[in-house]
């Protein structure tokens, strides 16, 4: 009857044994999936940093660009404001 009683504690230690390693092996699997997720995002997050800066700088170049634009315009309205007042005056 111990006999019996030992091999069927034998059974469930090994049951448990091997629940346990099943365990080991799905937290391995989980640690790998979580490894690979947390490197992908830290890529993702340096690629992110990396259009952002260049979004700005192409805001900056715009807005310089914008700017000559603006001036040129303007000294086109004086060159044909002046060439205006110049009719004006032959007149």
């Amino acid at each position: 009857m111990q006999w019996e009683s030992f091999e069927k504690l034998e059974q469930k230690i090994n049951q448990v044994l091997e629940q346990v390693d099943k365990l080991k092996e799905e937290n391995e699997q989980v640690t790998n999936s979580y490894n690979n997720l947390s490197s992908k995002f830290f890529e993702i997050e340096g690629k992110n940093k990396s259009l952002a800066q260049e979004n700005n700088q192409l805001k900056a170049q715009i807005k310089v660009r914008e700017e000559s634009i603006k001036n040129k315009e303007e000294k086109v309205k004086r060159k044909i404001d002046n060439l205006l007042a110049r009719l004006e005056s032959i007149k």
